[in-house]
């Protein structure tokens, strides 16, 4: 694969260190730098050369790659194929791998900030299980990075397992990238909130321009590294880029450059709406319709169990105020005495109190099998 940023700067797979290695990159730079024009780039050269894209994007920007590409918006608000179905990674997994579907996932529309996490981290499993088999060229971006592969695990909404695991898969993602044809793209405007192995692991690193907050951070915790390996960055040189203008380390080089390839399609930030839409294929279509199906089906079968579990839980509080009654007859200790003085047969005592008994036990045990 070959990536041509400008006239005397282009990447190309077949050459050291990405054909050892593989290709990792980070797209780090301030809002309005950049960031997902390059991305936009890489996708459509990615694309034209017969490879499959997979997008993870909170603003609804590469819905405009359907200008000249076939790719799937999942959600969104502009040009939405179908809904983000965030339980069946595996469904979507498959179709990218197995039928070569270009995909773009609207991530705004998710308000659980754990099950969105967990579904990223579930989908990148599958889509490398399934790529061991299959090898297909595959590219995925994941925009706003540091939210998925955050510096620490702690410290969010989402409980810190579920970030440990993502971690883990996507630098699985960058290690074994190579073996199974796989591109990993990570961008963020806050690279001090981003993983730090994650950063250290890509071969590839654009830094766009960042204001003066940022400096002080970028230039210890970010280019230090760099620096102790003889390659001399400054991060104060970054407070004045222009647009277009980015500092890349790659291997032991650092040198800035001027992206000036121009796109193939419009940037999604600066348009309203698509005027065209490149046509799909009728097997695409076919493959398309089955997949929107199935993702129905699964968010039906979700809403289903969502019912049963509401009356289910229903049935617990029922059953729970049933079994605090039932309790209460059981503690009820009237003596022997007593109940005989009141004319109750001692036999009939001794029933009643089993009978109580047996009958918390039985809502007990019907309280328990419900959680």
């Amino acid at each position: 694969m070959r990536f041509r940023f400008s006239e005397d700067f282009v990447i190309d797979t077949d050459e050291e260190p990405w054909c050892r290695e593989g290709l990792r990159v980070t797209m780090l730079g301030g809002p309005g730098s950049g960031k997902s024009w390059n991305n936009s780039l890489l996708a459509e050269q990615f694309l034209m050369q017969g490879g499959t894209v997979v997008i993870f994007q909170p603003r609804d920007e590469y819905y405009t790659l359907k200008e000249k590409f076939d790719v799937l918006s999942v959600g969104g608000v502009h040009a939405k194929d179908m809904e983000f179905a965030l339980t069946s990674p595996s469904i979507y997994a498959k179709a990218v791998v197995e039928d070569g579907i270009s995909m773009s996932f609207y991530t705004s529309g998710v308000e659980d900030e754990e099950k969105l996490v967990d579904f990223v981290s579930r989908f990148i499993r599958y889509l490398m299980r399934y790529q061991e088999k299959h090898k297909r060229p595959l590219m995925i971006i994941l925009e706003d990075a540091e939210d998925y592969i955050p510096k620490a695990a702690s410290g969010h909404v989402a409980p810190p397992w579920v970030y440990n695991r993502m971690i883990r898969r996507f630098k699985d993602l960058y290690t074994q990238g190579r073996k199974l044809n796989i591109i990993g793209v990570a961008s963020s405007q806050r690279p001090q909130q981003l993983n730090f192995t994650v950063r250290q692991l890509a071969n590839l690193v654009f830094y766009g321009g960042f204001s003066p907050q940022d400096i002080t951070y970028i230039q210890r915790e970010c280019l230090r590294p760099y620096k102790e390996r003889g390659i001399e960055v400054d991060a104060n040189q970054l407070l004045d880029l222009s647009l277009g203008r980015w500092l890349v380390i790659t291997g032991k080089q650092a040198r800035f450059i001027t992206v000036t390839e121009p796109r193939l399609t419009k940037h999604g930030a600066e348009t309203p709406k698509l005027t065209y839409v490149a046509p799909r294929t009728m097997e695409a279509k076919s493959t398309i319709d089955q997949l929107a199906k199935t993702i129905l089906e699964a968010m039906q079968k979700e809403e289903a169990e969502k019912s049963e579990l509401e009356k289910a839980k229903r049935k617990i509080r029922e059953l729970t105020k049933k079994l605090e009654v039932a309790e209460k007859k059981a503690e009820i200790k009237l003596s022997v005495k007593e109940m005989l003085e009141a004319g109750v047969p001692e036999s009939d005592l001794v029933d009643k109190l089993a009978k109580a008994e047996t009958e918390k036990r039985s809502l007990r045990a019907l309280v328990e099998d419900l959680k």
